[in-house]
């Protein structure tokens, strides 16, 4: 029969195997996800939702995709068309809103097509986030050469 000092060491152990494994983890997913892209942390919320929602935007080649911060999916949660998507004044958040894991967010509002949405970032990812829109050319799935 094992004694308490190997059983609390089975459990410590184990424990920081599942910590280890769930660093592991998130580190592969973000990489994963960035694909060498830029990728940034914001949160979102539909319009008329009263909760932010924490993840990652991925700036990608033709398409704006949020992925929850949580979880394993690989696959985006929101997926707005470049062509498609309009970038409101950015304004600061309502009063008694702040949403910590983004420190001084600022709120813009979206819309794409008819969905409306806002997303809430630090003022360089703002810009950043404004650029690559701008940087698209202009009309549908032009090719340049």
């Amino acid at each position: 029969m094992p004694s308490a000092l190997v059983s609390t060491e089975i459990v410590i152990g184990t424990l920081l195997v599942l910590v280890a494994l769930v660093l592991v983890v998130t580190y592969a997913r973000r990489r994963y996800i960035a694909h060498g892209l830029p990728l940034t942390v914001c949160a979102m919320r539909l319009v008329g939702a009263r909760r932010w929602r924490v993840g990652l935007i991925r700036f990608g080649e033709n398409a704006l995709e949020w992925y929850a911060l949580g979880g394993v999916s690989l696959r985006p949660r929101h997926r707005w068309a470049r062509q498609t998507l309009l970038l409101e004044t950015p304004g600061p958040l309502p009063p008694g809103e702040s949403i910590p894991v983004v420190p001084g967010a600022q709120r813009v509002p979206c819309t794409s097509g008819s969905v409306r949405f806002e997303l809430a970032l630090p003022h360089p990812d703002y810009m950043a986030l404004r650029s690559w829109q701008e940087a698209a050319p202009p009309g549908f799935n032009v090719n340049v050469a």
